[in-house]
């Protein structure tokens, strides 16, 4: 499932959201901000590894940009 999906399926687009790359060369965080901008973002095509749900209700997508090296 994209990115672009998986925040599709959200019903608060204004939620919190991080994407982090966990491709070897980068292993970082790439993108902060809400459901709404990452639906439209540079990552919207990667596919979601992973995601984890914070305490403070955040959600952080993993995903892996190594496919493009």
């Amino acid at each position: 499932m994209s990115v672009y999906d998986f925040c599709l399926l959200c019903t608060d687009d204004s939620a919190a959201v991080r994407i982090f790359d966990m491709n070897e060369d980068v292993e970082e965080e790439v993108f902060q901000g809400e459901m709404r901008d990452a639906m439209y973002s540079d990552y919207e095509g990667y596919d979601v590894e992973s995601f984890d749900l914070c305490s403070n209700g955040e959600i952080i997508l993993n995903i892996d940009t190594s496919e493009d090296d």
